[in-house]
């Protein structure tokens, strides 16, 4: 680490001269040696203290961030994230500041005696060696960069509010049977789903997409004009796509046995194996939804998707649960904290409208928040949201981000992408779940104003207060809606409940806490049973039907050794044989003089 001697030897006399002016030390002469000789003696004895207490707190702040840093270089990125703006290291009047001159020793300020440009070609400062070990003396160490939060969503026209986890674990079920009806399915090569599959998914989900249909899509529109069209819709396809739960036969969808073993399983098993095969994924690059930057189709200069996601990833990690957290705030936290990634190795490949004049390669086109910033905000919007990790508050993207207005090519554009809206995100118990945070999953309940009324004929009535959509949602997994207020307890919808995973004793616990009464013995016994009789199947795997042509000929396959347990009769010349095993079945078929059509 370079000291002050050293820094000193490489600075002009009019550097060195300029800073003994903040001190108010007149040199003897203007020999470079006495000018550092009178630097070296004014920073080294009792005057440090009083220079640290002459600066003002955001320079003290910056100050003490460097020299606990092990490399004491300054990081702008971090200061911003922490402090919220920056230092300045020139004053210039305002007479002065509408010049390209950004830089005047007569206005210096005291922070140049704190910091010093760097010996290498960065342009960055440092605090040289033996200056920091003197700062460390009196200057306490600055607590640990952490994500700011807010109480709730900032307040603005249009600004909706989305709570997703309860959505997700009833909607990853229902489009898994979705694709089990042959009705789920997605381009291999770009990965995008027909109007028709589109129409298919969202049927599916609990509060439809993101943005209602008349907002979503434009009619007749024309070629210039954009369109935010499906958000969810398209994470859905590609998630369990991704995580091979369905295959497609044609145009029509099948699970897999991994799919089937999901509808088995808890939903927030699927859910957390779904987010972790997106992390891993290549097929898909969330920065292609980013339509209006354009060049992306070239070959070699995009970076691997994997090695961004787990930046996002590793700075999710870090956010507390159930706190709001506004999306700048997040990006200034990932860089602050060194979350950094790369979404492009070449910048100049990429481009607005045309990619001579509109390359995001000029100084300032293709900088973070044009970029990174985008790729953060589809990943959190449209996947994470999607498989309810986060809850979302969001407006129309033309009332978002406005930063790429005075790029070349950005005339004609209303958004930059279509998550532009994206104004904050709360880290759901999912979520935690999820990332790892935490090892038992529990469902949280938002607080409520509801009052219900059990009644022993299974009936369920509001009483008062009102009822939140997710409530809603919890209601109509159990029982049949019969009139605006009053719902009723049904078997078939039970029974589904059970099968996705979900605990009879937590739907009564939800009743239970918004009646005053003890819900009643005949709601007791209709959970406990449909507890009881919702795991009496078990899914054990897929089996080929096997017609033989005789009755004699089924007994003899049926009655090889090697085939017990896994070859059974069906009737009298039928047998069933579960798929993993039919390359053995075949192979004693044939020993045994049989072939296998």
């Amino acid at each position: 680490m370079p000291t002050l001697h050293d820094i000193f030897s490489e600075l002009k006399n009019e550097d060195l001269a300029y800073r003994l002016k903040l001190l108010g030390i007149r040199p003897r002469s203007s020999r470079k040696a006495d000018l550092i000789d009178a630097l070296k003696a004014a920073l080294q004895n009792g005057r440090l203290k009083e220079i640290w207490a002459s600066l003002e707190d955001l320079e003290r702040a910056t100050a003490a961030e460097i020299c606990y840093d092990p490399s004491l270089t300054y990081n702008p990125s971090l200061i911003k994230a922490k402090y919220g703006s920056l230092p300045i290291f020139c004053k210039l009047p305002k007479k002065e500041r509408r010049t390209y001159y950004h830089w005047n020793s007569r206005y210096a300020t005291r922070l140049n005696l704190i910091l010093y440009p760097s010996r290498d070609s960065s342009g960055g400062r440092i605090i040289p060696s033996d200056l920091a070990e003197q700062l460390r003396r009196f200057v306490s160490e600055p607590s640990a960069l952490r994500v700011p939060t807010l109480k709730a969503p900032l307040d603005e026209e249009g600004l909706a509010v989305r709570q997703t986890e309860h959505e997700a674990l009833a909607e990853v079920f229902a489009l898994l049977r979705l694709a089990d009806k042959g009705n789920l399915g997605i381009s291999p090569k770009t990965g995008q789903i027909s109007p028709a599959v589109c129409r298919n998914i969202t049927d599916c989900l609990i509060g439809g997409d993101f943005f209602p249909p008349d907002v979503a899509y434009r009619p007749n529109k024309m070629p210039y004009e954009q369109e935010i069209g499906p958000i969810k819709s398209i994470a859905w396809a590609r998630l369990l796509k991704t995580a091979n739960y369905f295959t497609l036969n044609g145009s029509k969808s099948k699970l897999t046995p991994s799919g089937i073993k999901a509808l088995s399983q808890p939903p927030e098993r699927a859910i957390r194996h779904l987010w972790n095969k997106w992390l891993t994924n290549t097929d898909y690059d969330e920065f292609r939804r980013i339509d209006a930057i354009k060049g992306q189709n070239r070959k070699g200069h995009m970076t691997a998707k994997p090695v961004r996601r787990d930046a996002i990833l590793s700075a999710l990690s870090e956010c507390p649960s159930g706190k709001w957290i506004a999306l700048d705030k997040f990006s200034d936290f990932m860089q602050g904290a060194g979350f950094e990634f790369e979404v492009t190795r070449d910048a100049w490949k990429l481009y607005l409208s045309e990619p001579q004049y509109g390359s995001l390669g000029y100084a300032g086109c293709g900088e973070w928040n044009i970029l990174q910033f985008r790729y953060i905000l589809c990943v959190l919007f449209e996947y994470a949201a999607t498989l309810g990790l986060i809850d979302v508050a969001y407006v129309h993207p033309r009332n978002g981000l406005k930063d790429y207005r005075d790029q070349w090519g950005a005339d004609d554009l209303e958004w930059l992408s279509r998550y532009d809206g994206f104004r904050s995100f709360r880290l759901t118990n999912l979520g935690a779940y999820c990332l790892g945070m935490t090892e038992d999953f529990k469902p949280a309940m938002p607080t409520t104003s509801l009052k219900l009324t059990v009644l022993p004929s299974l009936r369920i009535r509001i009483r008062s207060g009102v009822l939140l959509p997710a409530e809603k949602l919890h209601l109509e997994t159990w029982a049949e809606p019969e009139e605006p207020d009053t719902w009723k307890l049904d078997a078939e919808h039970a029974l589904e409940a059970v099968e996705r995973g979900q605990s009879a004793a937590e739907f009564a616990e939800f009743l239970s806490s918004r009646d005053d009464q003890a819900l009643p013995d005949t709601v007791e016994a209709f959970l406990l049973n449909c507890e009881r009789n919702g795991k009496a199947l078990k899914t054990c795997g897929e089996a080929a039907l096997i017609n033989c042509r005789d009755a004699e000929t089924a007994t003899l396959v049926c009655a090889q050794k090697e085939l017990h347990g896994h070859c059974h009769r069906c009737g009298e010349t039928l047998l069933a044989v579960t798929t993993t095993q039919l390359p053995k079945f075949r192979k004693i078929a044939r020993s045994l003089g049989l072939g296998l059509v």
